[in-house]
């Protein structure tokens, strides 16, 4: 995708209204200054992969606090310390244990 957008300028730069057909129909976010009749792709699809990869690392994060938080119950250690330890709220912690 990165190659099509930077070699064929009529894939690089895109009008608003495309832009906005892309994001209705690919469930897309990509960001439209109402300003601007044309939109930079490469710019908009750079800022697509960098929000997935924040997302991915937020779940993954998320994914090992769980992990975590079920170890230190197995050890007994209070809600209250396992989310200290996880950097979570007490209420988040008992939501991952009890499931």
């Amino acid at each position: 995708m990165q190659e099509v957008l930077q070699n064929d300028e009529k894939f690089s730069k895109v009008d608003r209204e495309t832009v906005e057909a892309i994001n209705l129909f690919a469930g897309t976010d990509i960001d439209i200054d109402e300003k601007e009749e044309v939109i930079d792709m490469c710019k908009a699809w750079e800022e697509q992969k960098n929000e997935g990869r924040e997302l991915g690392r937020e779940e993954g994060r998320i994914r090992q606090a769980k992990v975590t938080a079920l170890k230190l119950q197995k050890k007994g250690h209070s809600i209250e310390d396992i989310a200290e330890c996880v950097d979570f709220d007490e209420e988040t912690v008992k939501k991952w244990l009890v499931s």
